[in-house]
């Protein structure tokens, strides 16, 4: 069980025998936690983290296997990770929070609201997977390549040392736990208010899946930042820190 060094400020804590990371920054306020994707790191959510820490307190989470935490001895699913989140986060005193997911993170994130759903108060899934589509790993690592186009060089940057970081052992058993998931079908056993939110240029997730996900229960928000494409929060943080803002008010 491996693992580099966490970033620093990062609390490492253990839940069923499982490493979570958290970092925590910002004002006294509504807790909001920030869930990575796969391979990758709370280091992408920084320009949000910021964003939001003016009103907000703000937790970014560093998956099992992720981040520097420790891997796990066997694989997670997606409500193994859900599970650890809210060990977690309960372990801090976090409740009634906004989970706000990327990618992987939003099936964690939903994942995380059926485990403890009074732990959760309402969730923002930006760029969710997997289109169902598209459920294998060729197409996946296809639209990757794609986004890659459309990111900047420093996201680029800190994705690809991300997921060496992770390294191809964890990487490919998540991913095999990622494509497994039904995310359609386990946001329609949720019961939170939820917006779902992605880049106008993102190639990941088209149109057609978010409207998939639209369909599955009611109350679902769809939005959409401009031009921004899969890692819409570094590239476009304020427009997307105003969907959190935006889910607070409907829950008040």
């Amino acid at each position: 069980m491996s693992a580099t060094a966490a970033r620093p400020g990062v609390r490492r804590l253990r839940t069923g025998g499982i490493e979570v990371g958290l970092r925590s920054s910002g004002t006294p306020g509504p807790d909001v936690v920030l869930v990575h994707g796969i391979g990758a790191s709370s280091r992408y959510f920084e320009p949000l983290a910021r964003e939001l820490s003016r009103d907000h307190n703000v937790h970014l989470v560093e998956l099992p296997g992720h981040g520097g935490m420790e891997r796990p001895q066997a694989g997670l699913t997606m409500a193994g990770y859900g599970a650890a989140v809210t060990g977690a986060l309960r372990q801090t005193g976090i409740e009634d929070a906004l989970l706000a997911g990327h990618s992987m993170g939003c099936q964690v994130v939903v994942e995380a609201a059926l485990a403890d759903p009074g732990l959760v108060a309402s969730m923002l899934l930006l760029a969710p997977t997997v289109n169902r589509a598209e459920r294998n790993a060729a197409a996946q690592a296809f639209r990757l390549a794609q986004d890659t186009l459309h990111e900047t060089l420093a996201v680029n940057r800190i994705v690809f040392t991300d997921y060496l970081r992770t390294g191809p052992r964890w990487y490919l058993g998540t991913l095999r736990s990622m494509l497994d998931h039904r995310m359609e079908a386990r946001l329609a056993l949720t019961h939170c208010p939820v917006a779902v939110v992605s880049g106008s240029r993102d190639p990941i997730v088209p149109r057609s899946w978010l409207l998939r996900l639209e369909e599955s229960r009611d109350g679902v928000v769809l939005g959409e930042v401009p031009a921004a494409p899969h890692v819409l929060m570094w590239n476009s943080p304020e427009p997307t820190a105003e969907w959190v803002r935006k889910l607070r008010k409907a829950v008040r």
